[in-house]
């Protein structure tokens, strides 16, 4: 029986998208796909009994979050490899999963050469982010706005739709006051009013 060297799983819940992934990896000769899942609670009996090399995780499953998996696995079987293959290309996104501990990150319009290569790395103990995601990752880290502790629990509430007096009488502040700090705060983030501020903010998962 041919052994292989690198085995690989994939969990998501298109069938067409294992499938072709399957077969375009399966032609490399030392990399394998062995199983796919197309739930997270699949996945997670499936490893529980025996893992791969390095597990293809798409982040939008059917039945829980994808992030939270990610963080489970790892804790769970520190030695298992992830790439996040996902159509996700929000910088929170990709900040998250970074910050659980994801091995990889690829786009899913990336070239099956990237994830042949996201994959040789990540197995060789490596981490690998595609180009597209780099790229995404030096836009948003250049435009990060800085936030004092006081402009952060402004924003905070502005976010919650509270007036300037009600964000003054709970920071024991004037009115004044908040009301140049929300200037401030829109001037850095670039917007024009508080709906567009919180707006942005929300999206962005900045507070």
């Amino acid at each position: 029986m041919k052994q292989y060297r690198i085995d690989i799983n994939i969990a998501d819940d298109h069938v067409m998208v294992c499938e072709g992934l399957a077969n375009a990896i399966n032609r490399i000769g030392d990399i394998h796909v062995s199983r796919f899942f197309h739930t997270l609670e699949a996945c997670r009996q499936a490893l529980a009994s025996s893992r791969p090399d390095v597990l293809l995780l798409d982040i939008s499953l059917p039945d829980g979050d994808g992030i939270a998996f990610c963080q489970e696995v790892i804790a769970s079987y520190p030695k298992l490899k992830i790439i996040a293959a996902t159509i996700h290309d929000e910088y929170s996104v990709i900040r998250r999963m970074l910050d659980v501990g994801v091995h990889g990150y690829v786009l899913k319009s990336s070239s099956i050469e990237q994830l042949i290569e996201a994959i040789r790395q990540v197995w060789q103990g490596e981490r690998y982010l595609s180009p597209e995601v780099e790229a995404i990752i030096e836009q948003a880290q250049g435009n990060v706005v800085a936030l004092t502790e006081v402009e952060r629990n402004i924003l905070r509430m502005i976010c919650d739709g509270m007036t300037n007096p009600q964000i003054a009488k709970i920071l024991n502040l004037s009115t004044e006051t908040i009301n140049w700090y929300r200037k401030r705060l829109l001037s850095k983030f670039g917007v024009k009013n508080a709906v567009s501020l919180a707006t942005l903010v929300m999206k962005e998962k900045i507070i």
